[in-house]
């Protein structure tokens, strides 16, 4: 989605529109699935933070707020049917399309991520065995170190502590890191991500068997997309440089 935002305003500038691009990395937040509050890595917690609860990301489109707001009525009514959707066309729809080759792979790969959930006959959360991990392990683990916690809430209780709101880009503080890191650590000793993803594959393993090879299709034309998208927030691979 980063690379997608850098090559629909480069596609932009091809249309005389001086907007401003942000190669900005962009932090992804802790969730897994429809699963929030878990954090896959060590370092994603250092980095990240409680950054679903904490983080103010309105900040990383004010400079493009400010550049629209400098165009006439006209030049912005331009500016609207030049950016278009993937529907309609425009930068938007070439951004995806320089990635994934054709609006069809496009709306496919996006649309298994929907697709997914909806065949989910639950929350994998709700899973007796990641309760019962939950309950006897990781909230015990998390009280040792001196975080009272009620289920997989770290984040409410960091927006307690630290507040609910940083600058764009801005890092957790130390205290702030310790506690994921610590939560992090409680979730791995409980073993969450293992046994979050055995009810994942419970509730949806059905739909994946019988739509295999559609799934192997589009993860192949997602790995694709991903090498592009690299190139793309490097700066080796632009808009009008595409393949």
């Amino acid at each position: 989605m980063q690379a997608q935002e850098i090559l629909k305003r480069q596609c932009m500038r091809t249309k005389s529109f001086d907007v401003p691009i942000d190669y900005t990395v962009v932090t992804v937040p802790q969730s897994y699935v429809d699963v929030g509050g878990v954090f896959r890595s060590k370092e994603e917690a250092k980095t990240v933070g409680y950054n679903t609860q904490t983080a103010d990301l309105t900040g990383r489109n004010i400079a493009l707020d400010a550049y629209v707001n400098t165009l006439s009525n006209s030049e912005r009514n331009r500016y609207e049917q030049e950016m278009g959707d993937l529907d309609t066309g425009g930068c938007a729809a070439q951004a995806y399309i320089a990635l994934f080759e054709s609006a069809e792979n496009t709306r496919a790969v996006l649309d298994t991520f929907d697709d997914v959930i909806r065949e989910q006959s639950s929350s994998a959360i709700e899973a007796p065995d990641v309760q019962a991990a939950i309950k006897d392990e990781y909230m015990p683990c998390m009280k040792k170190a001196g975080y009272d916690v009620r289920g997989l809430r770290g984040g409410e209780l960091a927006g307690k502590k630290f507040g609910r709101h940083r600058k764009w880009n801005e890092p957790p503080n130390d205290e702030e890191k310790a506690m994921a890191v610590r939560d992090y650590q409680c979730q791995a000793d409980a073993n969450l991500m293992q046994r979050i993803n055995n009810a994942l594959e419970r509730n949806v393993g059905t739909w994946m068997v019988a739509n295999e090879a559609m799934l192997l299709e589009r993860h192949e034309k997602l790995q694709q997309a991903r090498e592009i998208a690299n190139e793309v927030i490097a700066g080796k691979r632009s808009y009008e440089a595409r393949d």
